[in-house]
């Protein structure tokens, strides 16, 4: 069942045999992790491999990610989808931000367990993103929060013309009509949306790309004012 979903991953050149094992490895520690710290309700095996890892690799459709070197993933909880991609793609400079320290000890094992290297930022998104502006090729988060949220936090850390994946579900259009404003004010804009259903009726994704245009000073605000009045 593996080798069927690796076999949709696209432009990787490392051999389906590393990936499959890495992949087992890391449903093996992440199933046998969560008996004891809340990371995730989808514990079962072919759930594990569907909704996490190939939801998380095929984000690699949307752009070609041979041509990126870093990457920052915010509030990546279990490592999704950073890890997954590194897997996949592992000239990547991968950044991991994540606030909960429960789940920075979860990665830390989980790069000795894999044998990968990755940088794990024990801090929240929006402090991270004020201390490393236009310092990433591609930022994503994928159950951060809405998108007009997450594009305040994770736009200022693109370069110029850098790219922002936003992986979204069934809501998506309604998130794109309310982060309008936001995707004007940071000066970025649309590049393309993926849509498509998972296997085994594991659920709907839409996949938004969007690409920075310049950089605008002043953002993210403090977390209080982006609640109190999101952009």
């Amino acid at each position: 069942m593996l080798n069927t979903y690796i076999d949709m991953i696209k432009k990787t050149s490392v051999a389906k045999d590393v990936i499959a094992t890495k992949f087992s490895q890391y449903k093996d520690l992440l199933i046998e992790y969560n008996k004891h710290t809340n990371l995730t309700r989808i514990t079962e095996a072919n759930e594990v491999y569907v909704k996490h890892f190939l939801d998380s690799c095929l984000l690699g459709e949307l752009i070609d990610f041979n041509q990126v070197t870093s990457l920052c993933d915010m509030g990546s909880g279990a490592g999704f989808p950073g890890v997954p991609l590194l897997i996949i793609y592992p000239h990547l400079k991968l950044t991991i931000v994540e606030s909960q320290i429960k789940r920075v000890q979860f990665l830390n094992a989980l790069k000795e367990t894999l044998k990968l290297d990755f940088e794990v930022i024990h801090e929240r998104a929006e402090v991270y993103a004020k201390k490393n502006q236009m310092k990433f090729d591609l930022v994503t988060a994928r159950a951060l929060g809405d998108l007009q949220m997450i594009l305040e936090f994770g736009v200022p850390m693109l370069k110029t013309n850098g790219y922002f994946i936003a992986p979204k579900g069934s809501r998506y259009q309604e998130e794109l009509e309310l982060a309008k404003n936001a995707i004007k004010t940071l000066n970025c804009e649309v590049d393309k949306i993926e849509t498509f259903d998972l296997p085994e009726a594991n659920g709907f994704r839409a996949n938004i790309l969007l690409q920075k245009k310049s950089h605008i000073s002043g953002y993210p605000r403090e977390y209080s004012k982006m609640i109190k009045k999101p952009l």
